[in-house]
């Protein structure tokens, strides 16, 4: 059952309009794209943004979110008393014990050990060369370190604890939590959770639901697990999951990451504490305010990325916050708010929509050198009325076409991948034509199609920003016109 908070107009909670359009075009002029946008405070919502072609409804990868999520099955698990924080891990998995004999740190190691990033492995052990068994390798990868000692952000430890709860629970890790919480917050029916190929739900990263559900999620985290008078998640593990449980500072690069680490809940500035996702998935609260963020975004490749998140909340929004509310807006002032909030599109890439070469690259099939990315032939068709282009390529698994538009975006199915995507182009410098590649799917993440024309030759730079797909565009080569 679909469940929504009451709304507010911006003003009636104490925030004026316009720090809200701010915070969005302060991010879309530093050409980060975000994907939603949502404010809450005094328990309505008073901004709920979405770039088109995302909305309310559509699913998104949410990536280490998924980690708190985990976190919050442990702390039930241990309300039904089918677990202690204290207990060994190696006590729940004989069977993925080495044969010759578990590291004696990885047989000290606690479930409060993993709920805290503090783990005997300094890295995340599923990806380590040659493992199949994402849980194994938890057991066998040798560690590095004792536990319960040293903050390292370890992937691997979530998956593990989202394992136990499957064990434990007798439910794959999704279903437990709709039956001991999710069902009774509204939670999305057709969210999902990603799996490994074990048939594992990936713990670590793998949840794909709505920036709305995250707001309900992070709803209830601040109200101790209440949820309309009713307790359904352990309030004193709440408590202590979004408190500093250990200490990050000498090992996260970012300011935010820098504050403070509980239960799979990282601490913010201002005391607040946030769900966190790579990219730019955001479940913030902080207190004193009374105000909840959530954003869902894709800065992967941008260097300080997320950051730009945080600052642009804390500078042009709460900083500026210092009453419960304001005066009203005019009618005027708040359909211009509306209107800007119902018109936000896909981040397209800027640059020049035509070139003095076009006419002499438009429709030339060009032989590529022997190269790293295994491609054979490129050829690039652009449409001089409507700007709508097609990259037609040859690779090792054949001949793909691309869509993309000059100035706007194109959306499709990825070739082999059969992935959503949105591709816009234009030409950066006059030689260069740039093709960016959004994936908006349950992978979310970015390919760059860079053609640099010479004469006769073009030099292709393919580049991928994806966790874990897409290898073979990766790489910088040549080719000739035929």
């Amino acid at each position: 059952m679909l469940q929504l908070f009451p709304t507010a107009t911006p003003e009636e909670v104490g925030i004026d309009s316009q720090w809200l359009m701010n915070f969005c075009k302060r991010l879309e002029e530093q050409q980060l794209p975000l994907h939603s946008a949502l404010i809450m405070r005094h328990g309505k919502v008073c901004m709920e943004t979405y770039y088109k072609p995302y909305t309310r409804d559509t699913l998104h990868r949410m990536f280490s979110v998924t980690k708190s999520f985990v976190s919050l099955g442990i702390g039930l698990l241990e309300a039904e008393g089918k677990l202690s924080l204290d207990d060994k891990i190696v006590d729940f998995f004989p069977e993925k014990l080495p044969k010759p004999g578990v590291h004696p740190y990885i047989a000290m190691m606690t479930i409060r050990d993993m709920l805290t990033m503090r783990t005997c492995h300094d890295k995340t052990t599923y990806k380590a060369p040659g493992v199949t068994d994402w849980v194994a390798s938890f057991f066998t990868v040798p560690p590095t370190h004792v536990p319960g000692t040293n903050f390292s952000y370890d992937t691997s430890s979530t998956h593990t604890l989202g394992a136990l709860i499957e064990k434990l629970s007798g439910m794959d890790l999704l279903s437990y939590l709709r039956f001991k919480f999710l069902d009774e917050i509204g939670f999305s029916a057709n969210a999902y959770i990603l799996k490994d190929p074990n048939g594992v739900s990936m713990g670590g990263s793998g949840l794909c639901a709505t920036p709305y559900d995250l707001l309900k999620v992070i709803y209830l985290i601040a109200n101790d697990g209440v949820w309309q008078g009713k307790q359904l998640l352990p309030s004193g593990y709440v408590r202590a999951a979004k408190s500093m449980q250990s200490d990050p500072y000498g090992r996260q690069s970012s300011l935010e990451e820098l504050q403070g680490y509980g239960y799979q809940i990282w601490m913010t500035r201002h005391n607040g504490y946030v769900l966190f996702g790579m990219g730019g998935q955001l479940a913030l609260y902080v207190p004193d305010k009374d105000i909840f963020m959530v954003t869902t975004a894709d800065a992967q490749g941008r260097q300080g990325g997320v950051q730009l998140i945080y600052e642009a909340f804390w500078h042009e929004i709460y900083d500026k916050i210092a009453t419960d509310s304001l005066p009203a807006a005019t009618p005027e002032y708040t359909a211009a708010f509306l209107e800007y909030c119902n018109t936000r599109t896909l981040f397209v890439l800027p640059g020049s929509l035509t070139s003095p070469v076009l006419a002499d690259i438009n429709g030339i099939t060009y032989q590529m050198d022997e190269n790293i990315c295994q491609m054979k032939t490129m050829k690039v068709d652009i449409a001089t009325d409507t700007g709508l282009g097609t990259l037609t390529y040859e690779n090792a698994s054949g001949v793909h076409t691309l869509s993309f538009g000059l100035g706007y975006n194109t959306f499709a199915q990825f070739p082999d991948y059969d992935l959503k995507y949105a591709a816009s182009a234009a030409f950066r410098i006059e030689n260069t034509l740039l093709v960016k590649i959004q994936i908006i799917d349950s992978a979310i993440g970015n390919l760059f199609f860079s053609l640099n024309f010479k004469g006769d030759y073009v030099t292709v730079m393919l580049r991928k920003i994806e966790e874990s797909l897409f290898g073979e565009y990766n790489g910088v080569f040549s080719g000739r016109k035929i």
